[in-house]
């Protein structure tokens, strides 16, 4: 049955050729990530945020990149969990055209949310929703919750609950994105 099962790869490999298991591959780690994608790709809400910088930061202005938008509290203890790997991934493909946002959905205490950045040394974009707008638009029921969306601004999937996100399965469902699919 196992051999079976390999001569069936190994055909579909040859017959659909590198795109085929590409497609593949980048499925398979959409799969291991527990990405769910979405039955339909639609625009991903846009929204105007400020930043822990005080800059006013709009989903548009990272249009052409593919982004891991991840919605996050402070006192969410998985979200403290995956905050390293979200750093280390930004520091790995920031300059290949991916774009780690994080927005945070405390309701208070703008400066709590400054100095969280500051001790887990997070160096990309923090946003702060604290009338909770954009998380209802973008249905965040549990923390964490991450969505992808692909460089023309479309909802590619979506995660709910902590991820190792600098994961070879990771790297490669982000730097997919830039790929229709």
């Amino acid at each position: 049955m196992r051999n079976l099962l390999e001569s069936i790869i190994l055909m579909a490999a040859l017959f659909l050729g590198p795109f085929g298991t590409s497609v593949w591959a980048v499925q398979q780690s959409f799969e291991n990530m527990g990405i769910t994608k979405p039955r339909t790709e639609k625009p991903a809400p846009d929204f105007s945020l400020q930043d822990i910088k005080g800059n006013k930061v709009s989903l548009e202005d990272f249009r052409g990149k593919s982004i891991l938008l991840n919605f996050w509290a402070t006192w969410c203890e998985a979200c403290k969990e995956e905050m390293p790997s979200m750093q280390r991934l930004y520091e790995r493909l920031s300059g290949q055209g991916v774009e780690v946002v994080a927005i945070s959905i405390d309701r208070r205490n703008f400066d709590r949310i400054k100095e969280y950045a500051e001790q887990y040394k997070l160096t990309f974009p923090i946003l702060w929703d604290p009338d909770q707008k954009v998380r209802k638009h973008y249905y965040i029921m549990g923390l964490p919750t991450t969505y992808l969306i692909g460089p023309e601004g479309k909802l590619r999937g979506y995660a709910s609950g902590a991820r190792v996100w600098d994961s070879p399965d990771s790297i490669q469902a982000l730097t997919s994105l830039k790929e229709k699919m």
